[in-house]
Formats: C-alpha cells, sequence, structure tokens
C-alpha cells in the first residue's frame, strides 16, 4: 500500500463582531477549542464590541458530530492522523484568512486568542507565519509541545497574557502549576477566573481591560 498527498482547496467559515474601518484599534483573532463551532464561541466577544474592537473568529475545517452519527455539529483543529499536514494546512488557513481580510495593510493591533486546543493552535500560527501577531492571550490550554524546548524565539517576543480557571478540571493541579512557572517565565500577564473550562464575557472583558493596561504601561 502507498500512501500519496495533494492539495485541493477547501471553503472556510468565520464569523466577525463589529467593523473593521478608521476607528478600530484592536483586531481580535480568536480561536476556539475542541468540539466547538465559531459561531457559538464568538458570542462571549460581544462584551468588548465597542467600536474599537473587530473580532474575527475562524471555524477549524474539520467537522464532526460531537455525539455518535447526529445531533449537534462540532469542529476540531486537528487529531494525530496526519498529524504534520494538518498543522500546515490550518497555519495555511489562518495567513489566507489574514490577507483575505487585508489585515496587513491595518495599522490596528493585532491580539490572538487561543482558547483550550485554539491555544496549540494559535501558537504553531505565530512560530509559522509572517504576519504581525502584537499579543498571545493564552486560554485555559498549552501550546504545542515542540516549540517549548527550546521556547519558540517568536513567542517569547510577542507579549502574552495566561488566562486560567481555578476550577478547570482539565487542567490538573501539577499541570497547572508548570504552566504557571512557564508563563511566568516568559513575563506573561495572568488572569485567574473564579469557573472552569469556559470562555466567559466578564473574563473576556478584563483579558481587554488588561491589554489596555499593559500597553498604557510600556
Amino acid at each position: 500500500m502507498n500512501e500519496y498527498h495533494f492539495q485541493t482547496s477547501r471553503t472556510a467559515r468565520f464569523y466577525t463582531l463589529g467593523e473593521l474601518n478608521e476607528k478600530t484599534k484592536n483586531i481580535w483573532i480568536v480561536l476556539h477549542g475542541y468540539a466547538q463551532l465559531a459561531k457559538e464561541f464568538i458570542q462571549p466577544f460581544e462584551s468588548i464590541n465597542n467600536g474599537e474592537n473587530f473580532i474575527i473568529a475562524p471555524e477549524a475545517l474539520n467537522h464532526f458530530y460531537a455525539k455518535g452519527f447526529s445531533g449537534r455539529p462540532a469542529a476540531t483543529w486537528m487529531t494525530s492522523e496526519d498529524r504534520d499536514n494538518e498543522i500546515n494546512d490550518y497555519v495555511q488557513y489562518l495567513d489566507n484568512l489574514f490577507t483575505h481580510l487585508n489585515l496587513n495593510q491595518a495599522k490596528s493591533k493585532i491580539i490572538l486568542l487561543g482558547f483550550s486546543q485554539g491555544v496549540a493552535t494559535a501558537s504553531r500560527w505565530i512560530h509559522a507565519t509572517q504576519n504581525p501577531i502584537d499579543h498571545f492571550v493564552i486560554y485555559a490550554g498549552e501550546m504545542g509541545k515542540e516549540l517549548l524546548s527550546p521556547i519558540s524565539e517568536k513567542i517569547k517576543s510577542t507579549t502574552l497574557t495566561y488566562v486560567t480557571g481555578k476550577n478547570d478540571p482539565l487542567i490538573s493541579s501539577e499541570n497547572h502549576i508548570q504552566i504557571y512557572q512557564l508563563m511566568k517565565s516568559l513575563n506573561a500577564s495572568i488572569i485567574e477566573f473564579d469557573g472552569g473550562h469556559e470562555v466567559l464575557a466578564d473574563v473576556v472583558k478584563n483579558i481587554y481591560i488588561k491589554i489596555i493596561e499593559t500597553d498604557n504601561k510600556s
């Protein structure tokens, strides 16, 4: 049996909040987690839809039924199957979206937020892309393991914020300590909230305020 690969086009879906215009100060690219859809994931970001933020939620290209053979559809950025090509595909997809929206022409700050599985996706994109990312928000997830030993220079040079729920059932106490120590070593701002593995509107607003405070200090 012989294995082959070839490239073929796909139709990608994304959602936005706000408008990209001369009043836009921040462009947010927000990447959902495993078994989520972008149209649901973007909803808490309505809390920062204030005319200064343009929010973009790309949806992963791989869809499946979250339970069984029917019911609620969901999406995933990748699995372990054909791993390298999956990563290359979503890096190219995010680069293409950046170009499609002419974000390289915008004078706004680019904030990349990854949640859960979206953190690994976002970290690999930062590492691989030539597009500018000003701020990386790591929300309840871990960066790609291949970028940690040694730490990707692209990530080290990006301003970081780490967000975690105090009662996140998917992050063990031992793992939390390891991630916390890594974030401190990278001079990341740290936000802890009373909650679990979830994106909350109040937390999103707090992240926005924290980023503004960081910008004012720099």
